[in-house]
């Protein structure tokens, strides 16, 4: 009988693809300016990027052009110039590493994340339920920060939106920004922890997923010109070279609007942390310090049958590398940490 369960297990835990780290075509590095405006922040510096060659990266100091107090923040420097005259825009050029990069945007630590919103996903984890919302409670961390070790360690590459404005109604349309993520989890929380009886989301994730750490961000911050840009990108991400998750965008079921109203909608529900009971979103609304996770596609390490198995899940000295279209590259190796009990 234990042999079977190993076979079925490793059967079930297997990857899904076979490649490795440069077998694949390269991605698209940086859009043009007509397609979308490219933000880094280097030190308390704004940058428009407008060229990247490896690691390295060409772009106009922003805060040289309009000051240090006009750019302190990020997204609303950019609705008080607009879009055509950061398109136009030319000016004193630095050039620099990726490595000399921050967070790009200021965030709060509460953001909301979609599970199941790509049905091979869904299919993997054995779960037929619509997408669900859950909260993610954890504080943006530079693109190539470590990542603390727990016992049973997942990823989930993840595209995520930041609203331009206030979202306050069901009903709001509004603009985002884009940035790429990692949604790490501690899955054996999230087992330890999801009350089946309650509705999907509103257990085990906020606890599994709310470590400090658990929230690596791109160096890039991209503001899309038209609305479906969002729609026509590829993720990837690879464990020490290895890929395990390779998908577009345009397969998400929820659009980013479609996550925003549900949101909205859903701010009465009651979220468990632990003991603690926690908010889906303020009561304010999501402000335009707010991540929107959209979810992540197939190839996550967990499945239902192998939690069990702590070796197939990321060890400590693994590197999990993910990338995406115009988005740039996370690069985080999992550093030490606690074992939970």
């Amino acid at each position: 009988i234990l042999a079977c369960v190993w076979i079925a297990t490793a059967y079930v835990s297997r990857p899904l693809f076979s490649a490795r780290l440069g077998d694949l075509p390269p991605l698209p590095v940086l859009a043009d300016r007509s397609q979308a405006l490219t933000f880094a922040r280097k030190g308390r510096e704004l940058l428009l990027v407008t060229d990247v060659a490896g690691t390295r990266w060409r772009a106009v100091n922003l805060t040289t052009v309009f000051g240090r107090e006009a750019t302190q923040d990020t997204l609303a420097f950019y609705r008080t110039v607009g879009y055509a005259a950061l398109e136009a825009l030319e000016g004193p050029e630095v050039t620099g590493s990726i490595d000399e990069l921050a967070v790009p945007l200021v965030l709060g630590d509460a953001h909301i994340a979609a599970g199941t919103n790509y049905a091979e996903h869904a299919e993997e984890v054995l779960l037929d339920d619509p997408p669900f919302l859950f909260p993610k409670l954890a504080r943006a961390t530079p693109w190539n920060a470590a990542i603390p070790w727990v016992r049973r360690l997942d990823y989930e590459a993840e595209l995520a939106a930041v609203p331009l404005s206030p979202v306050t109604r069901p009903d709001s349309e509004t603009a985002y920004a884009l940035i790429l993520s990692n949604d790490f989890t501690d899955r054996l929380t999230l087992v330890r922890e999801l009350d089946l009886g309650e509705p999907l989301g509103t257990t085990g994730f906020a606890a599994a997923k709310g470590q400090a750490g658990f929230l690596p961000i791109g160096a890039w911050l991209v503001i899309p010109r038209h609305a479906d840009f969002y729609r026509k990108l590829e993720l990837r991400l690879y464990v020490n070279g290895r890929l395990r998750q390779r998908f577009q965008t345009r397969d998400m079921i929820l659009s980013v609007n479609d996550i925003v109203r549900q949101a909205v909608r859903d701010r009465s529900n009651e979220y468990r942390r632990g003991a603690s009971t926690v908010d889906l979103i303020p009561t304010t609304g999501i402000t335009p310090r707010t991540l929107i996770l959209t979810g992540t596609a197939g190839g996550v390490i967990f499945k239902p049958m192998n939690v069990w198995r702590q070796g197939i899940y990321l060890q400590r000295g693994d590197v999990v590398r993910t990338e995406a279209s115009y988005l740039g590259t996370l690069q985080n190796k999992v550093g030490s940490g606690h074992e939970a009990s």
